[in-house]
């Protein structure tokens, strides 16, 4: 019996493998795919993100490095530069089997073409039907917002978004990241430079917005790639994280950021706070709700003020982001929420006097 089965070999299923087994664990991880395997995403890391990691990331997997990042709204352009890096970009399918590499190199049992179809819970553990049956004292799930189990355990109710990817061959590749907002209700664009290619995108709240935003950018552009679709988890975390022997981690848990969608930090982390709780649950018998409690206190507060700033920015988009774009202080503090950690519960307070509203200051006023 293992003391750890995790499901999905994404970052936060692999950070819950690597940190297992930093922790003696006796870990299998079981992953539907042969990696390494396409995965559409902007590949944009932030600096928490690098943190939450605790190594170096190799060479080789980086595609490249900025410190510059474009903002447009509505014909309006504001460039921030920093002498200090702002984003790491990466090619998701190396990312993604580096992680699981890395947690199979330091001891972890990897299965990969396997997919998991039935989990149930037994007295001392858990038993997972995937081609063949295995069992384990603790599981976590991390097959993504879409993965068939999670999906079992989480609400029906949780509010989904769009996003759409494509990989852009292109002659002269700028090291400026572009953020295009105000294009589309609820929703916003990026084109993001990867060294040899550009990772272009959109993603939003209403899907035939989203669609015709990304349609427009690759025709304006002269793009031409594949385009690729998933759906997010816009809602915060799950009311559900963790069961008697069973937590969720990751985009299955509902952990992205709501207003970017960017969830690969929160996904390292999780995973990593999941195999922490397994360890502490088989050597003293905690309870896994240490692990809901432990992610609401970490996350909790900074996933539901990326949410309100969402709203409000959607409710009132002329209104703020033309007052961003006036007032170059305000992008370089949201700015500091991905290259310093800032958190959006601390924006939102800085914001609040700020807003050319009082309806809207008293609004984050109330809410925060």
């Amino acid at each position: 019996m293992y003391d750890l089965i995790v499901i999905g070999g994404g970052p936060a299923g692999a950070s819950a493998a690597l940190e297992g087994v930093r922790r003696g664990l006796r870990v299998l991880l079981i992953e539907k795919e042969r990696f390494p395997r396409y995965k559409p995403c902007g590949g944009a890391l932030s600096e928490r993100a690098r943190s939450y990691l605790g190594f170096r990331i190799p060479e080789g997997v980086i595609d490249a490095e900025t410190s510059r990042i474009r903002i447009f709204f509505r014909g309006r352009c504001a460039e921030i530069s920093r002498s200090e890096r702002l984003s790491t970009l990466v090619t998701r399918s190396a990312f993604d089997e580096m992680l699981v590499r890395r947690a199979e190199e330091a001891g972890a049992e990897v299965l990969f073409g396997r997919k998991a179809t039935e989990v149930s819970e037994m007295g001392e553990g858990v038993r997972i039907r995937a081609g063949d049956t295995y069992e384990g004292r603790t599981l976590v799930l991390a097959d993504g917002h879409t993965g068939m189990l999670s999906r079992k355990m989480r609400p029906r109710n949780e509010m989904t978004g769009m996003c759409l990817v494509s990989e852009v061959a292109a002659e002269k590749i700028s090291d400026s990241m572009e953020i295009h907002f105000g294009e589309a209700d609820m929703g916003y664009a990026w084109v993001f430079p990867h060294g040899s290619y550009l990772s272009v995108g959109a993603g939003g709240l209403r899907p035939s917005k989203i669609r015709g935003l990304m349609e427009r950018l690759m025709s304006s552009r002269g793009f031409h790639g594949k385009i690729h679709g998933h759906t997010i988890p816009l809602s915060g975390p799950s009311r559900y994280l963790a069961g008697e022997r069973t937590m969720l981690c990751g985009d299955s848990a509902g952990m992205v950021d709501p207003f970017t969608g960017e969830g690969i930090a929160y996904a390292v982390r999780s995973g990593q706070i999941a195999a922490e709780v397994a360890a502490e649950h088989l050597s003293d018998g905690c309870d896994l709700v240490e692990y809901q409690r432990r992610c609401k206190n970490e996350f909790g507060d900074d996933l539901r003020a990326s949410f309100l700033l969402a709203r409000i920015m959607h409710r009132f988009p002329d209104q703020l982001f033309n007052m961003f774009m006036d007032d170059r202080s305000l992008l370089e503090r949201y700015i500091d929420i991905h290259a310093h950690g800032l958190s959006y519960r601390s924006f939102l307070r800085w914001l609040a006097p700020r807003a050319p509203a009082k309806l809207i200051a008293s609004m984050i006023s109330r809410m925060v």
